[in-house]
């Protein structure tokens, strides 16, 4: 009996290892592949990315820092258009991110937004990017949280919700461009063109090169002749 529980014992042992070796990223394998899927995600490739980390996971199944590797992915399938999969993945990272780790939250949350805005999941994008804001209101990336939420509510017909968030932004960065467009658009479908104009105007300036903000100008110069 006591040699039986001496084996035991050791089996108990040897599982604990092994768990603390895969925890711990103590693997190599599992290393390289999650490297090398983050230079493949700088590459855009996000298939073969995709793949990469996929194999950590199966190589290392109980990494303490899988939740890193499951944002990655999720990145990856957001960048890819596989809305769903980003869902899943970042809402796995999230389970598995440590408490204090506020950053990596924040990160989530704002990424698992994107991909519920582009799924035309509005209502649980709105929720995912206030969590971001109440997370961080002061991080330096808030001001596209306040973009893109601005963007879910305009997908509602709530323009002006769309005009608070993009006001806000463009407070936190007076040269944000991105939200002169999207307050302007929001001016514009309201029906108030001379602010729409004016916006729109400035979001040209500040960046000349994008099309869509020439379209806005014309557009609304266009409703103002017709007047």
């Amino acid at each position: 009996m006591k040699k039986f529980m001496h084996y035991q014992c050791l089996f108990y042992v040897f599982v604990a290892l092994f768990l603390h070796a895969c925890s711990s990223g103590y693997n190599k394998y599992a290393d390289e592949y999650y490297e090398q899927g983050l230079i493949l995600f700088e590459k855009m490739e996000y298939d073969r990315c995709i793949e990469n980390f996929t194999k950590v996971l199966e190589i290392a199944p109980y990494g303490e820092e899988n939740y890193k590797v499951y944002f990655n992915r999720g990145q990856a399938y957001l960048k890819n258009r596989q809305y769903d999969k980003a869902v899943y993945d970042l809402t796995k990272a999230l389970e598995m991110t440590p408490r204090g780790e506020k950053e990596m939250q924040f990160k989530i949350y704002s990424s698992r937004g994107d991909a519920w805005l582009n799924n035309g999941e509005y209502e649980n994008a709105i929720e995912d990017y206030s969590r971001a804001i109440t997370l961080l209101p002061k991080h330096n990336e808030v001001k596209y949280i306040y973009n893109n939420r601005g963007w879910a509510w305009e997908r509602r017909a709530e323009y002006d919700k769309t005009i608070e968030d993009n006001t806000k932004a463009i407070s936190i960065d007076p040269e944000f461009d991105r939200s002169y467009y999207a307050r302007g658009y929001a001016w514009y479908k309201k029906g108030d063109l001379h602010r729409a104009l004016s916006d729109a105007r400035e979001a040209l300036k500040l960046n000349p090169e994008i099309k869509i903000y020439d379209d806005l100008v014309y557009e609304i110069k266009t409703s103002l002749k017709n007047q």
